[in-house]
C-alpha cells in the first residue's frame, strides 16, 4: 500500500530522519482517522441494535398484556360461575332428595351460559361426586378426595384453587381444574365445587388472533406443559408436552422464586428451533404463563442490512484514505529523491573544496610515491619542519630522521605499514635548523582499485607543547608547587616502593616526620609571604643535608617528611642512621635564616619510625611516625622521638575511651553523686554535685580520664546540661522536705559550656523545666574562664545572678589568679584548692598562700571554703585562720542522693 522502506532508503540515506518522520506522521494520521471512523460506525450500529431490541420487546410486551388479560377473563368467568354456585348451595344446602333436581338444572345452565367451562361437579367432604353436569362422567371424579388438590381445600382451608394441566385417566385427556371450597353454616368444610376447563378453549381463542411473521403466542402451565400455541407448528405437538428449554426453565424457576410476574429472555425455541426473544408473564395468581416470542433473526433483519451498508461504506472510505496516503507518500518520496540528487551534486562539489582545504589543515601532510620519494607537502608541514616545498619534493622521506631511533625501529615501522597499510605513533624528528622535536606521525598506504600501491600519505602533528604540558601536569601532580619537593602523593608512592624493596632484599628503611614549631605565629605576625619564603629556605637547607637517594617531601603547611631507603638489614643500624640525620636536620632548622629584612630562628619537632618489615602498610608507618612526632611535641618540642609500641597502645586506649564516652552519652551511663560541705560545727550546709561514669565493663571511671574527653569532643555541653538539670530536679525535691529544704547544691560549669553562645538559653530551659529554688543553687567556675572574653563571662554571670543564682570560684590559686577580675566579677565564694590544703601543715609557703587567700576573701566580702580536708589537724588549722567551711574525705566521700538523705535523717 505504501512505499517500501528499501525503495526509500536507496535515496535518503543521508537524510533518513526527516522522511521517515513524515512517513510516520502520515501513517499515524491515517490510522487515527480509521480508528475514529470504526469507533463512530460501531457506536451507531450498537445504538441501532439496542433500539431494534427495545422496539421488538415493546411489541411482544403489548401482545403478552393482551393475551394475559384475555386469559384472566376466562378464569374470571369460571371463578364467577363457581362463586354463584357456592352461594346457591350455601342458601339451599348440599344436594339431597329435595333440591337435587334444581341444582342439576343450575349446573347444566352454567355449562350452557359459560361455554369455556367443560364440566361442573359438586363433591362431598370425602371427595365423592354428589352432582355433576349431564355430559360429565362421574367416574372421572372417583378418588379425587385423595389428591393434593382436594386436600388443599379440606385440610389447608384453601378458598379457591386452580391446577396446572391435569391428566384424566377416565377421559384420557388434559384438564385445568378450577375449584372452590364449600362450608357449612357453622364454617366447617362441606365439600368442593369443581369446574374443568379443556385446553382446546384456549387453542380456539388463540387461533382467532392475528400474528406477525416470526411471532408466536403460547400458553403453558406452571410446570412448562404446553396448553396452546399459535401459530401451530409444522408438526402438531401433543397437549401437555414440556416445551421449555433448559435455559428458559432455569430462568423461569429463578423468576418464579423471586415472585416476578413478567420477564424477558432470548433463547432457542424447542418447538421450531428458532432463536427468539421471549416475553413471559404470569396470568395473575393462576398456574398459567403467557409466552410471546418473536424471531430474533427477522427482528434484526433491517439492522443487519444497515450494518452491511455501513461496513461497505467504511471499507470504501478506508481504501480511499489508504490510496490518498500512498499517493502523498509517493510524491514525498519523489521530492526527497530530487533533493537528494541535488544534494549529492552539491556534496561532491563541497568534498572537492573540503579536500583542498583539508590539505591545508593544521596537520602537516606529506605525500610520497611507492618508493618514498616526496611528491607534495602542505604549508603546515613546511612551517613545522622549516623546509620549503622546493627543498622537499624529489627527496626521500627518511631525510627527517633524528638519529634518536634505531634502524630496527624503522624496519618495524615500515613492516607494519606494508602488513596493515597503516602506522601511527610518537617519535622524534629534526627540523631544518637541526632542532629535535617530538611529533605524532601517521603513515597510511594508498592502493588503487586493483590493489596496487600508489602513494604513501603521512600526517605530522607537532606535540612539543603537549609534552611540555604533560611535564607541567606531572610536576603539579607529584611535587609541591611552593618548595619543589615531592608532595604527599609521590612520597606515599615511594614509600610503597620502599616496602616492596624491603620484601625483596630485606633492607630496612626509616621514616622521619618534621614539624616546624610555632610556625602559625610567623604567618600571623609577619604574613604568609614571609612564611612561604621561610619554608622555601628551610626546604633548601634540609635538601642539602640529605643523600641523593633520600626523599624529602612537604606533606602539609609546616610538615616535612624524609624517606630513607635501603639502609641495612639491621634495624638497629638503620635507627642509628635515622637518628643521626634527624639531629642534623634539627640543628639545621635551629640556625638563623634571613627572610627579607628579618632574621628568623625556628625550631622543629621530629618523629622517627623504622620500616623493618612489610607486615605494616604505608598508612601504618605514617601513623607510627605521626605518633612519634606527637610525643616529641607534647614532651616540650625541639626534640627527636622514636616510635614505640606503647604509644600505639596508649592511642588505641584513648580512641576506645573516646568511643565509650560517646556511647555513654547515648545510653545515659552517667550518675550524679553528692559530696557534703559542712560548717565548723560539722553540720552539712550544702553538697557539691559530682559527675560519675558507671562503665559496663570498667566500673566507675575517674573523672580525670573522661572530663577532658568530654571537652575535646564537644559533648561537655550536653553532659553538663544533664548534670545541671538533674541537680536542679534534686534541689526541687529537697525543697519539699523540711530536713533538706535549706541545702544548697553546687554544680561545676566547664569554661567551654560558659563560652557556648547558647549557654544562657540552655540554663534557662533547665530552670523552666525543673522549677528549682535558684537562691540555693551555686555554680562553680574556674579561673581559666576569665582568660579570654572576660566581659562576656561577666555579662552571663550577671544575667544568672539576677535570677538568684550564686557563683563560687573553684581551684583558686592554681590558675591565672588576678585581683583585677576578682574585684569586678559577681562572685559569692572562693574555694581553696586541695593541693594547698594538703600541705598547710608541712609547707610554710602553702600555708601562707592559704592564709592570704582567706584574708583576701574576707576583704572582698566573699565566703571561703577549703576542699580536700582529710584530717582533723588540717581542719583545726583552717578554723584557727578564719576558714569555717570545709569539704573533703574527713566529712564524707561523694555518695548518692539517697545516702545524703539517710545521713541527715540520722542526725
Amino acid at each position: 500500500m505504501f512505499a517500501t522502506p528499501l525503495a526509500v532508503s536507496k535515496y535518503i540515506d543521508n537524510d533518513p530522519y526527516s522522511y521517515h518522520q513524515q512517513r510516520r506522521k502520515v501513517v499515524a494520521v491515517y490510522l487515527l482517522a480509521l480508528v475514529a471512523m470504526i469507533v463512530i460506525f460501531g457506536w451507531l450500529l450498537s445504538e441501532q441494535y439496542k433500539q431494534e431490541i427495545i422496539d421488538a420487546e415493546s411489541r411482544i410486551i403489548a401482545r403478552a398484556n393482551v393475551v394475559n388479560e384475555w386469559a384472566e377473563g376466562v378464569f374470571a368467568q369460571s371463578g364467577q360461575a363457581l362463586f354463584g354456585l357456592t352461594e346457591l348451595i350455601g342458601m339451599q344446602g348440599m344436594p339431597d332428595a329435595n333440591n337435587s333436581f334444581m341444582l342439576q338444572r343450575t349446573l347444566d345452565n352454567l355449562t350452557v351460559f359459560v361455554p369455556l367451562v367443560d364440566e361442573i361437579a359438586i363433591l362431598d367432604p370425602d371427595g365423592q361426586v354428589l352432582l355433576a353436569t349431564q355430559r360429565g362422567n362421574r367416574n372421572g371424579y372417583i378418588n379425587i378426595g385423595k389428591t393434593a388438590f382436594f386436600n388443599a381445600f379440606k385440610q389447608n382451608g384453601q378458598r379457591e384453587l386452580m391446577t396446572p394441566l391435569y391428566w384424566s385417566e377416565s377421559e384420557q385427556q388434559y384438564y385445568l381444574y378450577h375449584g372452590r371450597r364449600l362450608e357449612s353454616p357453622t364454617g366447617e368444610f362441606a365439600g368442593v365445587v369443581l369446574a374443568s376447563i379443556t385446553p382446546r378453549v384456549f387453542a380456539n381463542a388463540l387461533q382467532q388472533m392475528h400474528v406477525y411473521e416470526g411471532e408466536s403466542i403460547a400458553l403453558v402451565d406452571s410446570d412448562s406443559k404446553l396448553i396452546a400455541r399459535h401459530p401451530a407448528p409444522p408438526e402438531p405437538l401433543p397437549i401437555g408436552m414440556n416445551i421449555t428449554s433448559s435455559r428458559a426453565s432455569q430462568k423461569r424457576a429463578r423468576e418464579l422464586a423471586r415472585g416476578e410476574f413478567a420477564w424477558s429472555l432470548t433463547a432457542v425455541s424447542p418447538i421450531d428451533g428458532q432463536e427468539r426473544l421471549f416475553r413471559i408473564q404470569r396470568v395473575s395468581d393462576y398456574p398459567m404463563l403467557v409466552v410471546v416470542g418473536v424471531n430474533f433473526r427477522q427482528t434484526l433483519a433491517a439492522w443487519r442490512q444497515r450494518a452491511w451498508i455501513l461496513t461497505l461504506v467504511m471499507a470504501v472510505i478506508a481504501l480511499l484514505g489508504a490510496w490518498g496516503a500512498r499517493h502523498y507518500l509517493n510524491r514525498l518520496l519523489l521530492s526527497y529523491q530530487l533533493r537528494q540528487r541535488i544534494e549529492e551534486r552539491e556534496q561532491a562539489r563541497a568534498e572537492a573544496q573540503v579536500a583542498a582545504a583539508a590539505f591545508e589543515t593544521h596537520l602537516g601532510i606529506l605525500i610520497t610515491d611507492p618508493q618514498g620519494i616526496i611528491l607534495r607537502v602542505n604549508a603546515t608541514y613546511t612551517r613545522i619542519t622549516g623546509y620549503r616545498e622546493a627543498d622537499l619534493v624529489g627527496k626521500y622521506f627518511r631525510m627527517f630522521s633524528s638519529g634518536l631511533h634505531s634502524d630496527a625501529f624503522y624496519r618495524r615501522l615500515w613492516k607494519r605499514v606494508m602488513d596493515t597499510g597503516h602506522w601511527e605513533g610518537e617519535l622524534w624528528s629534526q627540523r631544518k635548523n637541526g632542532e629535535m622535536f617530538p611529533e605524532w606521525l601517521t603513515i597510511s598506504a594508498v592502493y588503487s582499485d586493483d590493489k596496487t600501491l600508489t602513494h604513501y600519505v603521512a600526517t605530522l602533528n607537532d606535540i612539543s607543547e603537549r609534552k611540555a604540558a604533560e611535564q607541567e601536569i606531572h610536576q603539579l601532580a607529584f611535587y609541591d608547587p611552593l618548595t619543589g619537593l615531592a608532595n604527599r602523593r609521590l612520597f606515599i608512592d615511594r614509600m610503597g616502593n620502599a616496602l616492596k624493596e624491603l620484601c625483596r632484599r630485606q633492607r630496612c628503611g626509616a621514616l622521619i616526620l618534621i614539624d616546624i614549631d610555632n610556625f602559625k605565629q610567623i604567618n600571623d605576625t609577619l604574613g604568609h609571604y614571609t612564611g612561604d619564603q621561610l619554608l622555601q629556605g628551610l626546604a633548601r637547607r634540609m635538601q642539602q643535608m640529605l643523600r641523593d637517594t633520600d626523599t624529602l617531601a612537604r606533606l602539609g603547611a609546616d610538615e616535612f617528611a624524609v624517606l630513607i631507603e635501603g639502609v641495612d638489614s639491621c634495624p638497629e643500624k638503620t635507627a642509628q642512621l635515622a637518628e643521626k640525620i634527624a639531629y642534623k636536620l634539627l640543628a639545621t632548622l635551629n640556625e638563623p635564616i634571613v627572610v627579607g629584612e628579618e632574621h628568623l630562628r625556628v625550631s622543629g619537632s621530629i618523629g622517627i619510625t623504622v620500616m623493618e618489615n612489610n607486615e605494616h602498610s604505608v598508612d601504618d608507618y605514617l601513623q607510627q611516625v605521626d605518633m612519634a612526632l606527637f610525643q616529641a611535641k607534647i614532651s616540650g618540642r625541639h626534640r627527636v622521638c622514636f616510635f614505640a609500641p606503647s604509644m600505639q597502645t596508649a592511642l588505641l586506649a584513648h580512641v576506645k575511651l573516646e568511643s565509650d564516652v560517646r556511647l555513654a552519652q547515648v545510653e545515659q551511663q552517667w550518675q550524679l553523686h553528692y559530696q557534703p560541705q559542712v560548717n565548723h560545727h560539722g553540720t552539712i550546709t550544702s553538697v557539691e554535685a559530682l559527675l560519675r561514669w558507671q562503665h559496663p565493663e570498667r566500673g566507675l571511671v575517674s573523672p580525670g580520664e573522661f572530663i577532658p574527653l568530654l571537652e575535646s569532643t564537644g559533648l561537655i555541653n550536653d553532659v553538663g546540661e544533664w548534670v545541671l538539670e538533674n541537680a536542679c530536679y534534686q534541689l526541687a525535691r529537697w525543697s519539699q522536705q523540711p530536713l533538706l529544704s535549706q541545702l544548697t547544691i553546687s554544680v561545676n560549669i566547664s569554661p567551654l559550656q560558659f563560652r557556648d553562645e547558647h549557654f544562657l538559653e540552655r540554663v534557662q530551659g533547665v530552670f523552666t523545666r525543673t522549677q528549682a529554688p535558684l537562691d540555693r543553687l551555686k555554680l562553680e567556675v574556674t579561673e581559666t574562664l576569665f582568660v579570654e572574653a572576660r566581659d562576656d563571662a561577666r555579662d552571663k554571670m550577671l544575667a544568672l545572678k539576677a535570677q538568684g543564682v550564686r557563683f563560687s570560684l573553684d581551684d583558686f590559686g592554681t590558675g591565672y589568679s588576678s585581683l583585677a577580675y576578682l574585684a569586678h566579677l559577681p562572685l559569692d565564694q572562693l574555694k581553696i584548692d586541695q593541693s594547698f590544703v594538703h600541705q598547710v601543715l608541712d609547707s610554710p609557703a602553702n600555708a601562707a598562700i592559704v592564709e592570704s587567700t582567706i584574708a583576701l576573701a574576707k576583704s572582698l566580702n566573699l565566703e571561703v571554703i577549703a576542699e580536700g580536708v582529710e584530717t582533723n589537724a588540717q581542719q583545726t588549722w583552717l578554723w584557727a585562720h578564719g576558714c569555717h567551711a570545709y569539704q573533703g574525705f574527713l566529712f564524707g566521700r561523694s555518695s548518692t542522693a539517697e545516702a545524703i538523705e539517710q545521713r541527715l535523717s540520722r542526725h
